[in-house]
């Protein structure tokens, strides 16, 4: 078995096994080759197997596992056994592997070392974390061809930012997909769409709803870049109404296109579709029935689609949501494309178990490539380097305290592997959600990135403005303050678009040193200034609240807290701020301490610093209007944020 290493000029080292075949090649430049013993030295074993090759590891007692992408397991995903296969997982729990996005990268640390995995191979592989050998992580990998690369750093969030530029750095979010999204499984027809706007305005407010998606039954049964005129007449005439309330539009756009002579964009796409290995096109079932997929690894493929699309966004949508990408086909026995059908990719015939996991990935680059203006899009499936295009969100969750608990953990986990626009379905997807249920959703995920109410047909109708005047009451405060904090948000992702630094994160990421923290799954931190402890059991209005090292602001009671230890503590929104740092909320800022901090705000970077006293930006006193200083004498509350 072949074997070279070499290191580029930022530390990384890039270990090839065979020929090296990176299908989804990363941004790595040789500075110079390495002698392999440097692998033994950090005690990694290699060995070829009869059908691939096994990577093992040292793990040992004092370690953690962070990262692994989409896994529904705790923050710390040691003792677990990984799957990396992109899978329909049509209402999962706890444990449920594999689901729809798949990121073969992991960071391992403890209180003195942190150093990255990244294992680039888009078909099936495995990644056991201490259950196959106690004290050893092991990789198996199909194939002898290919890299994987490591990654040393000073603190978790340097090896991410560092795997981010090997990986690219991530799109800019546009603001306004920062705000409250609606959708459902299905919005129509059109009147029935501006009425639910028009409710949702008139309950909490002209920022209620920033952008609204349209499910599947907008198509002309369900064939791909059509409209039913039955239901949307005038589509470009329908969406410029909704631009007119400073809402946005996002169709859904699956991959599978009808198979029928009579629809032009079937005829446009021959020659561009998926394989099997008679060189037939490969069809299978979605929602219009028999269908061909585009193949998104060729030129053909690439060039068909963004035709498409480009043609289909002049109707004045928004964005796109891109479902199914796993890819998902329903009559399969493995609910997704045989592994035997042929992908084109430079002149080459490629087997999909070779490219399985970045056939999303492929998808969501032809169609960013073809959007002219500010470019967002969802989509469910993914691999290393989908952060270039899209946002992901965790695909069809169920209606549960559970299932909402599992957010944290599951988002977290992604956003810290380099995905840092992130999101779930807002009350769960399948099933019955209450209206405390879904309070407590909108309370957990209130710094999500991506913040979307989205239900299936199965399930209760769930838009804000159905329910009794007191639980309105409580959704016009969320829904207020999630626009208040849009500012801080966006001066996040701003910074994931310049450093792939995450937004939301497990608090053991920013603090490997606190190793009880690894246990904490059911609290988040915002970059590294807010924490959220959100309540997540039914009928509770207390929680044990844990704080690492240092002092904390509650925007809830106004107390301040020494951290390093757990509490109990009432209430509906525990919201903590770290000394020393600040938080933009309603067009203010708001300062803990004397933070020295470079903020992307009012449409600009600039260095804020506080003296105790007084705030300033680039060294100028601030207006007192725009700042609000936190302290005993002055005790700030939620309410102030969105005043």
């Amino acid at each position: 078995m072949n074997l070279s290493v070499s290191v580029d000029e930022t530390g990384i080292i890039r270990v090839q096994i065979g020929d090296g075949n990176e299908y989804v090649p990363a941004h790595f430049l040789s500075k110079k080759n390495l002698d392999i013993d440097i692998l033994d030295e950090q005690g990694f074993k290699i060995e070829e197997k009869s059908k691939g090759v096994e990577i093992s590891l040292p793990l040992a007692i004092s370690d953690h596992i962070l990262g692994l992408g989409e896994k529904a397991y705790p923050v710390d995903r040691k003792r677990t056994r990984s799957t990396f296969w992109n899978n329909d997982g049509y209402i999962y729990s706890m444990y449920s592997d594999p689901l729809y996005c798949s990121i073969p990268f992991f960071i391992k640390t403890n209180k003195d070392n942190n150093y990255g995995i990244y294992v680039n191979f888009p078909g099936r592989l495995t990644i056991d974390c201490g259950i196959y050998s106690y004290d050893r992580i092991t990789i198996e990998v199909p194939t002898k061809s290919f890299a994987f690369y490591l990654i040393n750093g000073k603190t978790p969030e340097t090896v991410v930012e560092d795997y981010s530029r090997l990986t690219g750095l991530p799109f800019r979010m546009p603001e306004w997909a920062l705000e409250h999204q609606i959708s459902r499984y299905s919005y129509y027809p059109d009147e029935a769409v501006l009425t639910i706007l028009r409710r949702y305005r008139e309950e909490f407010g002209p920022h209620a709803v920033g952008s609204i998606y349209l499910d599947i039954d907008y198509m002309d049964n369900y064939k791909l870049f059509t409209i039913d005129r039955t239901r949307f007449a005038h589509m470009e005439k329908f969406i410029n109404k909704i631009h007119q309330t400073d809402v946005k539009v996002i169709p859904i756009v699956d991959p599978g296109v009808k198979v029928d002579q009579g629809y032009r964009q079937f005829k446009d796409g021959l020659g561009c579709y998926v394989e099997n290995e008679k060189g037939e096109i490969y069809t299978g079932d979605v929602w219009p029935g028999k269908c061909a997929f585009p193949d998104f690894f060729s030129e053909e493929g690439k060039s068909y689609w963004k035709t498409e699309v480009g043609k289909f966004m002049k109707n004045g949508f928004d964005g796109i949501w891109l479902d199914m990408n796993e890819p998902s086909v329903q009559n399969e026995e493995t609910r997704s494309m045989p592994e035997d059908v042929v992908h084109s990719m430079n002149g080459e015939k490629i087997r999909h178990s070779e490219l399985h996991n970045a056939y999303a990935l492929m998808e969501a680059e032809a169609t960013f490539n073809s959007m002219s203006k500010e470019k967002f899009i969802l989509s469910r499936a993914g691999y290393s380097g989908i952060q270039k295009y899209a946002a992901i969100w965790s695909g069809d969750g169920v209606a549960t305290y559970e299932n909402m608990k599992l957010q944290i953990p599951l988002l977290t986990g992604l956003s810290i592997s380099g995905v840092p626009y992130v999101g779930c379905d807002l009350g769960g997807f399948s099933g019955y959600t209450s209206p405390e249920l879904l309070l407590r959703f909108y309370q957990m995920a209130l710094f999500f990135p991506v913040y979307r109410n989205h239900k299936s047909k199965t399930g209760n109708d769930q838009e804000l403005f159905i329910f009794t005047k007191d639980i309105k009451d409580k959704f016009r405060e969320i829904l207020a303050l999630r626009h208040a904090v849009v500012p801080h948000l966006y001066w996040k992702s701003i910074l994931a678009s310049e450093t792939g630094l995450p937004i939301i994160r497990p608090l053991a990421f920013n603090y490997p040193e606190v190793e009880s923290l690894f246990t904490v799954n059911d609290e988040y931190m915002v970059g590294k200034e807010l924490l959220l402890a959100p309540i997540l059991s039914e009928g509770f209005t207390e929680r044990n609240v844990t704080l690492p090292p240092g002092k904390w602001y509650c925007y809830e009671n106004g107390k301040e807290y020494e951290g390093d230890g757990t509490f109990r503590y009432t209430g509906e929104i525990p919201l903590f701020q770290r000394q020393n740092t600040l938080m933009i909320a309603g067009g203010r800022i708001f300062i803990f301490g004397n933070p020295e901090e470079k903020v992307f705000y009012k449409g600009k970077w600039v260095d804020i610093t506080c003296n105790g006293k007084e705030a300033y930006v680039n060294g100028e006193i601030m207006d007192e209007e725009d700042y609000v200083l936190i302290g005993k004498n002055n005790k700030i509350t939620l309410l102030d944020m969105v005043q």
